[in-house]
């Protein structure tokens, strides 16, 4: 999780300790002013809603980690087309997961060996070093995460700033190249 100077805009911190063994349920929706504060984090005109249905739950032993926090996330932001400058509407829909793991005291682990083997996970995970965790922050940066990078609206051709927008299909050709060998071929038939 990245740390930020100026403070969560849309802060909600849970204690994984307080995690029941069935898992916890939380709903966390952004008010207007953390709206308009993620807004200006995101450099976009307007959050109109940001809602996520969390679960925190407790891993067992056999699994790697020690909690999980898993999110559906809904969002309508509005955003700039690149090409035209016109405001766009975006819906987001997403669901993630995260991993969280304690972090191990050096004291604790004199004996144990100092390399290890790094397992590869589907679900991103953190260290952390106290229970208390910014769920909020996780939310907040994962809708920056799936916001479209450059949108455009359907109908926009580029004329509009003088520029045409090319395609992949314009760039690929579809013709084969002509195989500099084929006139050595020709000429070796003909003799």
């Amino acid at each position: 999780m990245i740390e930020s100077k100026q403070g969560n805009e849309f802060s909600r911190l849970f204690n994984l300790e307080l995690t029941q063994k069935s898992g916890t349920k939380i709903e966390y929706e952004a008010n207007e002013r953390e709206c308009e504060a993620l807004a200006r984090r995101f450099l976009i005109p307007t959050i109109l809603e940001l809602r996520a249905n969390c679960v925190f739950s407790k891993l067992s032993q056999k699994d790697f980690g020690d909690y999980r926090l898993s999110v559906h996330k809904t969002a309508k932001i509005i955003q700039k087309c690149v090409v035209t400058l016109n405001e766009l509407n975006e819906s987001i829909e997403e669901k993630f997961s995260i991993i969280f793991k304690m972090h191990v005291n050096e004291d604790k682990i004199e004996g144990l060996e100092k390399e290890f083997d790094f397992e590869v996970h589907d679900e991103d995970v953190e260290i952390i070093l106290d229970k208390t965790i910014d769920a909020g922050e996780y939310i907040a940066e994962y809708l920056s995460l799936s916001m479209q990078s450059y949108p455009r609206q359907e109908n926009a051709k580029g004329n509009e700033l003088g520029y045409k927008i090319i395609s992949e299909e314009d760039i690929v050709s579809d013709k084969e190249k002509e195989n500099p060998f084929n006139i050595l071929k020709d000429l070796k038939h003909n003799t």
